[in-house]
């Protein structure tokens, strides 16, 4: 999940406070009258710096995905307003990268559980 997505904040708070933050059970990262993302501010501090820096590093990656997504629906909105654009340069087939079913944390938290 990414972080600057209003839909998928408690998703993105549950991934890292379940990949970073150590535990035992669910309880251990988020207690019952807590948000998500309540509990990671909480817990932030036991993050370590190391692990900071990768979770900076994958808001990086999402970024440039985005980035990528965004440059390519402007090639197309250009490919099909102006025919100079040779036809192999376009993808014949385009998905804008996002997250499947298989990576839902919660899943994986209620078959930890």
């Amino acid at each position: 999940p990414r972080q600057e997505r209003e839909e998928t904040r408690e998703r993105y708070s549950r991934a890292l406070l379940t990949l970073f933050v150590p535990w035992r059970s669910v309880h251990d990262l988020c207690a019952l009258n807590q948000t998500w993302t309540e509990a990671l501010e909480i817990q932030k501090p036991l993050i370590s710096p190391a692990s900071l820096k990768i979770i900076e590093h994958i808001q990086l990656l999402h970024e440039c995905k985005h980035d990528r997504d965004e440059h390519l629906r402007q090639v197309l909105v250009e490919a099909q307003s102006d025919n100079s654009i040779d036809p192999v340069l376009i993808p014949n087939y385009y998905e804008e990268d996002q997250n499947t079913e298989e990576d839902d944390p919660e899943q994986l938290l209620q078959m930890l559980s």
